[in-house]
């Protein structure tokens, strides 16, 4: 079974959380799909960057940790890092993606073969 890549929002208030709890996010239902295993990305739509890079150790779940973020982002995985410090993904990997990072939001399921170039280039460093 290969393993998925997923990306997540924050803002600067909400990446504190993330890093501090070891918990992505988010409002909506996709996070159900997140599996142990999966990667994780952070989109920083304040900053305008993709960061990485963490792996789900818990499927998704519903208020794994109910009171963070207040509860305004219900869907949730816990994360571990996996990369040796934490990285903009680069650029020309990005516009692969079809979306500028810094104007508009990325789909919450990164295709294979992308993924994999993006997984790839954290395992380098």
């Amino acid at each position: 079974m290969n393993s998925k890549t997923f990306v997540f929002q924050c803002s600067s208030d909400s990446y504190l959380t993330c890093m501090e709890k070891g918990l992505f996010g988010t409002n909506l239902p996709w996070a159900l799909e997140v599996k142990e295993g999966d990667y994780c990305l952070l989109h920083h739509y304040e900053a305008g960057t993709l960061l990485g890079l963490w792996q789900a150790y818990t499927h998704g779940g519903k208020n794994l940790i109910p009171k963070a973020w207040n509860g305004k982002f219900p869907y949730q995985v816990k994360i571990r890092q996996v990369s040796p410090k934490i990285l903009e993904v680069p650029k020309n990997l990005l516009t692969e993606l079809d979306v500028d990072p810094s104007m508009g939001r990325f789909d919450h399921l990164v295709e294979e073969g992308l993924a994999q170039r993006i997984q790839q280039f954290f395992v380098a460093k």
